[in-house]
Formats: structure tokens, C-alpha cells, sequence
């Protein structure tokens, strides 16, 4: 029997004789031994930038960006490590912002900072619909509108901190996704996103990507001082972390990650993915699993996704196009069958892209019906956090 992760709870699978299982695990890397020392290391030693203290004054105004709370991230421990390097900037000159991209702004109750630290800044919740935060800073040269968070351009430093592991289509997270997305305008940011389409903004793809370039330069054309400090996550254990430059702290981050979150396998004529919370909290988020399945998965083969989704689809609209037919579609394979299980009822699976089934068993029972009883499964108990590289 395999363990899938599966909400709060593990689902058990159990295949039926006939089907061979080939698990890719989720990565188990050893944690760093001390989360605090190891960003105090990181600060000390940047990648391509001074460290914080030699650039910040008594009179430099800094903006520090944490994500919000739909990202499991160590934010009161990044804060810590930041404010420390600041020492010299007063509490007036530190605005706290909150990297909300395209979600709603939430309780920052919820973010896990102390309260004392919330009341001590000036704290900008960012919300991409309101005009009245945006200030226009022009254009990228692939045509993206930039308009960001007054709080940006009232900045002398920007500090940006997160978490870097696989992203589906900006190649791996973190780094300048805190200043843009994080903080730009919603059409500014779906626009960015219609990059995804492009060949090159793929999983696991962090140079020449497309879609990542243009996040980069849209950072860079701010014209302020810039700083990333970013943990380096993988199968929810984090390892390290990298701080510096934006682009090449970011890719140090991702160059001592791959070891631990790149698999190989030859593709297979079933695939099953799943994926704890918060992954599988709805099926917005759940879409992320389909492009490691995809890549593994053979032309006229199956893919189950086990997602509990008690937050049910999330905007269907922006699910079945921007997220399923703009960003996912092009990973699977021309003939596929896409199989869901989750808490959702029929009713409302058929409003997506997916094709409901009732439960795990189900599920495996039509997919070894349609592949005849016979053939390899590959399964993925974590697909989030993996990267695979199919063996052709």
C-alpha cells in the first residue's frame, strides 16, 4: 500500500494485480540545523550585493516584503534575520508589506509575525485591485504594463524574502516574486502570466525563461537597490538559504535545490499525483500537480489527481482558462484522461476541466479499465515539489 498525502489526512492506494508501481518520493533532504543561523550566514555573505548593513543608513527608507498567508514561509524568522542587518534604520523608515499578488488581502493576523512587530511599521496590505496603492513605472520590452505599490517607488531598498522551490511555470518560486508579482497590479500580473504559453516558462526552468525574464526586469526597471533573502525549500524541509542580488542569489538557491527536487523516470501510461495542504486546498492550487504528472505521463494515458479541495475550485473562469487552458494544457499529452478525486461533488468537478470520480479506488479501477488491467503507474505522493525529467 503507498500513502498518499491527501488534505489532513494520508489516502491509502492500493493498485490492483496487473498495474506496477514506480513511487517518486518526495524529496527528503536533511533540514538546516539552526533556521536563524543559517539566514544570519546567508545575510553575511550575499550573492552578487553588499550585505544589508553596508548599504543601509539612519536615513535610508526600506521597504521589507513577506508573502501572505496562503505560503507556508518562516516570515517572523526572515523579519527577524532582515531587521537585525537594518539595525541602523529607524522603525519609522521601514515600511512591512504584504506580497498578496492576484489573492485578496487576508487577516495579517494570520501572517504569524508578532504583534508587536505589526504595530512598530507602517504596514501596507497590497491589493492589486485597488488603484488608488498603484503607481505606473512603464512597460517591460516584452510589453508588460508595470504598475506597482506606491510603497515601491517611496523606497530607497527593497528586501524582498520567500521561499524557493519548483514553480510550473516561472521555473522555481521566490526570489523577485515578492516585488512582481507580490506587489504589481492584477491585469499587470495576468498579463505577465500569458508567458506561461511560451515553450520556455516551464517547471524547473529558471534561466532563459520567458515569463521569469520578464518578472526579473520589471523588478529592475523600478530603479531601487534591491535585496532578496529566500529559504530554500524542498518535500516542506528547508535546507538553506541564499541572499543577495535578485537574480543571482536566486539562481544559487535554485542551483542547490535541483539535487534534492529533480527525478528521472520513463514516462508511464498512468500517473497519480497528490499533494498535502495547502496544495490541495482547492483545485486553483491543485492545477500545479498536473504539469509534473504531464511530463511523465505517455500519449492516450491517464492521470488521477487526489486533492481533497475543502475550499472547493476557486474562480472557475480563472481555473479552466488562464490557469488549466493557458498554463497547464500544453504539459499533457494530446489524448489523456484527467480523473479527480477529491471532496468536490459530481455537479460541481463538471464545471472543470476534470472529470470527477468518486474515490481513490474508482479512480484506479477506470484507469486500469481504459489501459486495458495492464501497465506501469508512476506515483507522485508529493508532485509539488517535484521536478521530473522524463527518460525518453
Amino acid at each position: 500500500m503507498i500513502e498518499l498525502a491527501y488534505g489532513t489526512r494520508p489516502l491509502p492506494l492500493t493498485l490492483p494485480q496487473g498495474l506496477e508501481a514506480e513511487v517518486l518520493a518526495p524529496p527528503a533532504p536533511p533540514p538546516v540545523a539552526d533556521l536563524r543561523a543559517a539566514l544570519s550566514a546567508a545575510l553575511a555573505h550575499p550573492f552578487g550585493s553588499l550585505p544589508l548593513r553596508q548599504v543601509a543608513t539612519s536615513r535610508t527608507r526600506v521597504v521589507v516584503i513577506v508573502s501572505d498567508a496562503s505560503r507556508e514561509e518562516p516570515r517572523a524568522e526572515l523579519y527577524a534575520a532582515v531587521r537585525a542587518e537594518l539595525s541602523a534604520v529607524p522603525d519609522a523608515q521601514l515600511t512591512l508589506a504584504v506580497a498578496n499578488g492576484t489573492h485578496q488581502p487576508g487577516p495579517v493576523e494570520g501572517l504569524g509575525l508578532p504583534a508587536e512587530v505589526l504595530r512598530r511599521h507602517r504596514l501596507v496590505n497590497h491589493d492589486s485591485r485597488d488603484e488608488s496603492q498603484l503607481v505606473e513605472v512603464g512597460r517591460t520590452s516584452r510589453g508588460t504594463r508595470l504598475r506597482v505599490n506606491r510603497c515601491l517607488v517611496e523606497a530607497d531598498l527593497i528586501v524582498t524574502t520567500g521561499r524557493i522551490k519548483p514553480h510550473y511555470f516561472a521555473g522555481y518560486g521566490g526570489g523577485t516574486k515578492g516585488i512582481f508579482p507580490g506587489l504589481g497590479a492584477e491585469a499587470d500580473i495576468r498579463q505577465n502570466h500569458l508567458l506561461k504559453t511560451d515553450p520556455g516558462s516551464t517547471l524547473g526552468r529558471a534561466d532563459l525563461n520567458p515569463c521569469r525574464e520578464d518578472l526579473e526586469e520589471a523588478a529592475r526597471r523600478l530603479g531601487r537597490d534591491t535585496f532578496m533573502l529566500n529559504v530554500v525549500e524542498a518535500g516542506g524541509v528547508i535546507t538553506g538559504a541564499v541572499a543577495g542580488d535578485i537574480v543571482l542569489a536566486h539562481r544559487e538557491g535554485v542551483r542547490q535545490l535541483r539535487r534534492w527536487v529533480e527525478v528521472r523516470a520513463a514516462p508511464a501510461p498512468m500517473v497519480v499525483v497528490s499533494a498535502p495542504l495547502p496544495i490541495s486546498g482547492s483545485l486553483y492550487q491543485a492545477s500545479k500537480l498536473l504539469p509534473p504528472a504531464g511530463l511523465l505521463l505517455q500519449d492516450g494515458g491517464v492521470v488521477i489527481v487526489a486533492a481533497e479541495c475543502p475550499g472547493g475550485t476557486g474562480p472557475l473562469k480563472t481555473v479552466n482558462e488562464a490557469i488549466f487552458a493557458l498554463g497547464v494544457r500544453r504539459f499533457l499529452p494530446e489524448r489523456y484522461t484527467l480523473l479527480l478525486v477529491s471532496g468536490m461533488d459530481e455537479a460541481t468537478v463538471k464545471q472543470t476541466y476534470a472529470r470527477h470520480a468518486p474515490s481513490l479506488e474508482a479512480a484506479v479501477s477506470e484507469a486500469a479499465r481504459l489501459l486495458g488491467g495492464q501497465g506501469r503507474v508512476i506515483v507522485m505522493p508529493d508532485a509539488g515539489d517535484l521536478v521530473p525529467v522524463p527518460i525518453l
